[in-house]
């Protein structure tokens, strides 16, 4: 009965317009998107400070129905295929999986021209059972686009049943959507949705994010490889503690002796060099060391002759520890990384 009656409201809700809206950000960018027939519809550019972009559009002053669409054109874009794209919104969905009912997703695919999209309904578990509060909706729609060399879409969609109609329409409208961002080179590397790294590496350059919660805090690394059989490896891990533990300078230093003790017995060298540096925001310090047993010989795919390790302390708290593997310390892939880390920004 409920399904036949929303089935009715159907032919009643406003339909989709045939006019389209453009949006422009960045000079050059846009998105545009045909809302339903008589809804407000406005967009908001930059609404993080981190290059990230809103479109909401609603039905009446309830904001029920209604959606906001996040562009995510903060982000380095990455290439997905479909199973990778649905395992990175699954990882999105459990970092609040705590505010809805459902607490395991299953999204479904939706068929759209050009890209890809997952579509998953919920419920907010503050209001389970309870009438919501004014301005809020007791459901949502999870609604995710993937289209190569442009940014991911993410829209939420705003209802109190999970059978209304209008959640339908709103989904039309979300994947009517069409993104122009023809220089689309970001260079946030985004973990969760307070931590980001911003890092100018060649827009090249392969991405490998991997994520831990130790009791200290969080931690993230970035795994960097400029590909094209390349001789170079980089490992960034970025360490969130909770609370921020700022080392000093004098500590920082002492951590980079201690760490050079414990490889140099493998090394050529008979004491490492400690090189101080100043950073964005931060200060730090680095060794190299020569592997002694490739001296003389070809290493393998899998070994380097040069060990770097860096530690950066950033004044907002962050702690950044970086091993760079290579055969030349003069090569232009050591030599852009090094570049790209001195001004590194950590965002949290």
């Amino acid at each position: 009965m409920k399904r036949i009656l929303a089935i009715t409201a159907l032919l009643c809700l406003p339909y989709l317009s045939i006019f389209a809206e453009t949006f422009t950000f960045r000079q050059m960018d846009t998105v545009t998107i045909t809302p339903p027939q008589g809804w407000e519809i406005w967009a908001v550019e930059n609404t993080d400070r981190r290059g990230n972009h809103q479109i909401t559009f609603y039905a009446d002053e309830s904001r029920k129905p209604g959606a906001t669409i996040s562009i995510m054109a903060g982000n380095r874009p990455a290439v997905y295929t479909e199973a990778s794209f649905l395992a990175q919104i699954n990882e999105w969905y459990l970092e609040y999986a705590d505010q809805f009912v459902e607490k395991s997703p299953s999204f479904k695919r939706i068929d759209i021209n050009n890209g890809i999209a997952y579509y998953f309904v919920v419920q907010y578990a503050e209001y389970a059972g309870l009438p919501p509060a004014e301005g809020r909706a007791k459901v949502g729609g999870l609604l995710f686009i993937y289209q190569e060399g442009n940014p991911i879409a993410a829209a939420s969609l705003y209802v109190d049943d999970p059978l209304d109609p209008a959640l339908d329409i709103m989904v039309k409208a979300v994947c009517s959507i069409q993104m122009s961002f023809p220089e689309y080179t970001s260079n946030i590397y985004r973990f969760d949705t307070r931590n980001a790294v911003k890092l100018d590496i060649p827009q090249a350059w392969r991405v490998r994010i991997s994520r831990e919660i130790p009791e200290s805090g969080v931690s993230y690394t970035l795994e960097i490889n400029p590909g094209n059989n390349a001789r170079f490896l980089a490992l960034i891990t970025i360490i969130a503690p909770n609370p921020p533990n700022n080392l000093t300078r004098e500590q920082l230093h002492a951590r980079l002796l201690d760490d050079a003790d414990n490889f140099i017995s493998q090394a050529v060298e008979e004491q490492a060099d400690i090189i101080l540096v100043n950073v964005r925001n931060g200060f730090g310090g680095y060794f190299t060391l020569t592997d002694i047993e490739l001296v003389g010989r070809t290493p393998r795919r899998d070994e380097y002759l040069l060990f770097t390790r860096f530690y950066i302390q950033y004044n907002n708290g962050v702690l950044a520890y970086v091993t760079a593997l290579m055969d030349d310390v003069k090569s232009i892939e050591y030599q852009q990384f090094v570049d790209a880390l001195l001004t590194m920004e950590p965002i949290r």
